[in-house]
């Protein structure tokens, strides 16, 4: 059977319906795969008609518990057309110390917001105008956050262009730190900040509820094949808010605040069609390309109405059934590094396959830079679907890792006309 799953799917979704036409003896095979005196009893087709749309995909759960990355910024792609990221995040005291104190009569001298690149996706050269908003809202700890929530936030503590480097080490003074963004933040922000009474730093409860934490985004991108979308490591040690100041005891003194395991945070992702070349108007028809996005874009459904057919003419034994995925070039932009395929439940919801538990060497999934494919090995599915043991609607192609990436596939559909296309290849046996 089908197993249930909560929708904790960080990827867009790729499905779409196959239906296998012929009606008489399929292709029999062997020779190439088996030894002669082997192949009596065993049959290949890779005939089968796909059906494949592409539709919008659910929010995703993008909090800490899922998401290990936050991304900001926004890009203008041809063919998905404009989407944005930001992230929503709590700050903590310095080394969550209780009783935290700048000391008698502190004077700022700034404040900067630093965090830690770990990827990007666009193009880098972009100027991306960055903002930094302050959260008039708190997160509730234990919260599933989803990628369309939002947190009321209204002062802005930072607006200004940005080009980022998330590969260039930083030069500070004579020291050399991991790539991270730097953001000067308001100057009253930080004096407000060093002159609060001490009560709001007695420990990290009566903190955040004094600083209820950061929201990061960027305008949205304003022309085609511009913008770009970093994600951030807001654990890493270069993350923090950093308050350089003096008191009654000295100068050059600094206070960093942090982004830790203890901070509640999650991204939001927001995507405009109209722009794109498929437009808005979902479901769009998988016929000659279908489209896969991450950060709760797009995702692709698969049904296969006619694959009972292979039991005309007596039950089989499925050897080998593998979903073989093409891609169109995607330069500038990144294809998925993994793919995944699920289920679909009887209210359209993704579902586990028996397959996806088995290792993946099995399965499958990884983008195979030679063939320029990603092939899924799908037997105990096709065999489940044969046997009637519970009715198929279909399957579900996802991204791995869709919640954390903003990555995007163009896969040539069924009646592409041009090169590979998307097909189900099948090896059985008759049963006598």
């Amino acid at each position: 059977m089908i197993l249930s799953i909560k929708r904790l799917l960080s990827a867009f979704l790729v499905a779409g319906s196959l239906a296998i036409a012929a009606c008489g003896e399929p292709d029999a095979i062997g020779i190439e795969v088996q030894p002669q005196s082997d192949n009596i009893n065993v049959f290949y087709t890779d005939t089968v008609t796909l059906d494949v749309t592409t539709i919008r995909e659910d929010s995703l759960v993008t909090d800490e518990k899922v998401a290990s990355l936050n991304l900001a910024g926004s890009y203008f792609d041809p063919v998905f057309g404009i989407h944005n990221a930001s992230f929503f995040a709590e700050v903590k005291l310095p080394n969550n110390n209780s009783n935290f104190s700048f000391g008698t009569s502190p004077v700022l001298d700034s404040v900067v917001l630093t965090l830690g690149y770990s990827d990007y996706y666009g193009d880098t050269l972009s100027p991306m105008n960055y903002q930094v908003f302050r959260l008039t809202e708190n997160m509730i700890a234990d919260t599933s956050y989803y990628s369309n929530d939002q947190i009321a936030f209204s002062d802005q503590l930072f607006n200004g262009t940005v080009t980022i480097s998330p590969k260039d080490s930083v030069e500070l003074g004579t020291s050399t730190f991991a790539p991270h963004l730097r953001l000067r933040l308001d100057q009253a922000f930080g004096d407000a900040m060093l002159a609060a009474d001490v009560s709001n730093y007695l420990d990290n409860a009566a903190f955040v509820n004094f600083f209820k934490g950061i929201h990061v985004k960027t305008a949205p991108a304003s022309g085609v094949n511009s913008g770009n979308i970093a994600s951030f490591n807001l654990l890493a040690s270069i993350s923090r808010l950093t308050f350089y100041y003096s008191n009654s005891t000295g100068t050059g003194l600094t206070a960093n605040f942090e982004i830790n395991s203890g901070s509640s945070r999650f991204n939001n992702y927001t995507h405009d069609y109209s722009a794109g070349t498929f437009g808005s108007v979902f479901p769009v028809t998988g016929e000659t390309q279908a489209y896969i996005q991450s950060m709760s874009g797009t995702k692709v459904r698969i049904k296969i109405p006619f694959l009972e057919n292979l039991n005309a003419l007596g039950p089989v034994s499925i050897n080998k059934a593998e979903l073989v995925i093409p891609v169109t070039n995607n330069n500038p932009y990144k294809s998925h590094t993994n793919l995944l395929v699920f289920g679909v439940d009887s209210v359209g919801k993704e579902a586990l396959i028996q397959d996806l538990l088995e290792s993946a060497n099995y399965y499958g999934g990884g983008f195979n830079s030679s063939t320029e494919t990603y092939t899924f090995n799908v037997a105990r599915y096709v065999q489940r679907v044969l046997a009637g043991t519970y009715t198929d609607y279909g399957l579900s192609l996802i991204s791995s890792g869709g919640a954390v990436n903003a990555f995007r596939t163009i896969i040539p559909g069924p009646a592409s006309g041009t090169g590979d296309k998307i097909h189900l290849r099948i090896t059985y046996s008759k049963l006598n």
